[in-house]
């Protein structure tokens, strides 16, 4: 098992600044790839994240409230291989 870093992708909004709504998954729990992680708000709507790897969620670096630009870390994910 490794772990790797997920960073806030570019969403192609008019701001490198979103904030953090709510996490769909919680610390411990699987995820696969494409599914919603956290929803976030942007300058002009709501929008979901989306995991681009299957693991367990091992670590959140940001919190609901928070202010996260592009490639802040958000958090830690344990994979195979």
């Amino acid at each position: 098992m490794k772990k790797i870093e997920m960073k806030m992708p570019y969403l192609a909004t008019t701001t490198d600044t979103v904030t953090v709504l709510s996490w769909l998954v919680e610390v411990d729990g699987p995820i696969k790839r494409g599914e919603p992680l956290l929803e976030i708000e942007t300058d002009k709507s709501i929008m979901e994240v989306e995991s681009y790897t299957t693991g367990t969620l091992c670590e959140i670096h940001v919190q609901p409230g928070d202010e996260v630009v592009v490639g802040e870390l958000i958090a830690t994910i344990e994979v195979e291989g």
